[in-house]
């Protein structure tokens, strides 16, 4: 079997620019709101929680993104670990914290949303013990990610992670922004791949990259200058390879959540939540000592997070 570790929105290891040096001006003096009618929406077969939004974003506003991203001298290889290590992902990469940003993205895209309100219940196939509710839209996170593929960049089949950050405020929604056309012959398409990847062994492709058997790939999403695909977080989806003489430019985002009946609210709670999270990550790093000796904490300091995880 595959190792389809849920990779999170964001690139670890990596710090965080500052917004000014990636702010394009149009952000501070354009009217971020558009007509509705003047986007073509297009949904994905197969894929119920998956958009396809063209026109969002005018070819300018995208080449000014580019621009400033460029100027920024900013992006550079996504793992800072390991330079070399291209066979499951090939990409340049930089982070920052957005807000002007995301808060100029979500009145542009809030009207094309269709999921703003958003019920998860035990028996999903997606739910967990900490997220069955009701939930409702409240707008972009401000962390993005900004890419650049060069000849051979892509991004081997996976899901993403939903970014929790507390109990009543997380991510459910990818959104991916692409900044530059790209045909057909040139590459880059977003797959989306049919679920039973997971349970597959990756397909090596002439060049030793990590990819989808191609019988798994169930729809493409070419690259256009102001398209967004927007789809659930556990969409297994893949970066095809971009072809020589083409670059593919974009931006990675989520939109977040706000619970609508908070739970786990007093301050216990809310301290041992956090822990809880913080033992996951430890044990998916490979300490499970600590990590147990973390959830007991958790679970001693509030019993109905113990009672919500049926621990």
């Amino acid at each position: 079997m595959a190792n389809y570790s849920n990779y999170l929105s964001m690139v670890r290891d990596k710090e965080l620019v500052e917004e000014s040096k990636l702010l394009p001006d149009f952000v501070l003096n354009t009217n971020p709101i558009i007509q509705v009618s003047k986007v073509t929406k297009k949904s994905i077969p197969g894929f119920p929680f998956a958009e396809i939004w063209d026109d969002v974003f005018t070819e300018e506003e995208c080449k000014a993104i580019i621009d400033s991203l460029e100027k920024s001298g900013e992006l550079s290889f996504w793992n800072p670990i390991d330079k070399e290590k291209k066979d499951f992902r090939d990409v340049d990469t930089v982070e920052s914290d957005m807000s002007l940003l995301s808060n100029f993205m979500w009145e542009r895209i809030k009207h094309l949303f269709t999921h703003h309100s958003f019920s998860i219940r035990e028996e999903d196939d997606y739910s967990e013990l900490d997220t069955v509710g009701e939930w409702k839209a409240s707008g972009i996170y401000e962390r993005m990610l900004f890419g650049r593929y060069g000849k051979g960049g892509h991004f081997g089949p996976h899901t993403d992670g939903s970014v929790c950050l507390d109990a009543n405020k997380r991510t459910f929604w990818t959104i991916l922004l692409y900044l530059n056309t790209i045909p057909e012959d040139g590459g880059g398409a977003t797959s989306f791949v049919d679920p039973r990847q997971k349970l597959e062994k990756f397909h090596k492709d002439e060049d030793g990259r990590d990819r989808t058997i191609p019988e798994n790939v169930l729809y493409k999403v070419q690259p256009k200058a102001g398209r967004i695909v927007a789809f659930f977080f556990t969409d297994m989806h893949e970066g095809e390879p971009v072809s020589s003489g083409y670059k593919k430019y974009m931006i990675r985002t989520d939109i977040l959540f706000n619970r609508i009946n908070p739970i786990l609210t007093s301050e216990n709670d809310q301290k041992a939540y956090k822990m809880w999270l913080d033992a996951q990550n430890i044990a998916e790093k490979g300490d499970p000592g600590t990590a147990v000796s973390l959830f007991k904490k958790a679970f001693k300091l509030s019993p109905e997070l113990a009672s919500l995880l049926k621990c």
